[in-house]
């Protein structure tokens, strides 16, 4: 028997979800990229049908990350979507990324290693405004604290060396890998991306602290300005 809104309105959606959830415990790998979205939706929308949602979220994406990590703007384009859908999103964004930090933990960082970039690749490479980022690390490369120091506008982010060297003595780090991100997706530094790090390696090694490297983030690349020789 299908279930009845107020006005006795066949709800047709509650079956669907109730067999798109068996179908999903039973076999993970047969449901639709656009199905898991849709699953999602059902926490934002108890009472609705979800699949049109899911399928123009999906349709305007195309993936998961983009969708997990658009920004605000970009879902509130999406009729029907508002705060709630947000919110679940950078819930999404933030456990995903604190798992990825989790296993860049694991073991000792090497500056620019392939766990470091898949990091900020997965968290930056989208994001449509300017973060810088530092991880500070101790005397055995293990990280102490992986710090967001500052967003910019879409085009530029402030660096502050003093902000910096102060974390970093207040961690008690013997190294700093720092990290940015160009929202235009190129990932080839600028003159002043390589003069301010050189500014900051001259300030560390002062400190006796180890600038490892500053990695700038594309859309799909990454720089090392270590790998580069510009440190």
């Amino acid at each position: 028997m299908k279930s009845q809104d107020k006005s006795g309105k066949q709800i047709h959606f509650i079956g669907h979800r109730s067999r798109l959830r068996d179908k999903f415990l039973a076999h993970p790998n047969s449901v639709h990229d656009y199905e898991l979205i849709e699953m999602l939706l059902f926490h934002v929308f108890p009472r609705k049908d979800t699949k049109k949602l899911a399928k123009i979220l999906w349709n305007r994406f195309g993936a998961f990350r983009r969708i997990i990590f658009a920004n605000e703007p970009e879902i509130y384009e999406i009729e029907g979507l508002g705060r709630t859908t947000v919110c679940l999103l950078r819930l999404l964004q933030e456990i995903f990324s604190r798992i990825l930090l989790e296993r860049v933990s694991e073991s000792p960082i090497i500056a620019s290693c392939s766990q470091v970039v898949d990091y900020y690749k997965n968290i930056l490479g989208t994001v449509q405004k300017e973060q810088l980022r530092l991880m500070f690390l101790n005397n055995k490369n293990r990280l102490i604290s992986e710090d967001i120091l500052q967003i910019g506008t879409i085009n530029h982010t402030s660096v502050y060396p003093r902000e910096i060297m102060q974390k970093a003595l207040k961690y008690g780090a013997s190294g700093i890998i720092m990290v940015h991100n160009h929202p235009s997706g190129d990932h080839k530094p600028s003159r002043q991306d390589v003069i301010i790090t050189r500014r900051l390696k001259d300030i560390a090694q002062k400190l006796d602290i180890e600038l490892l490297d500053h990695l700038i983030i594309g859309k799909n690349s990454v720089s090392s300005l270590k790998e580069m020789g510009l440190i």
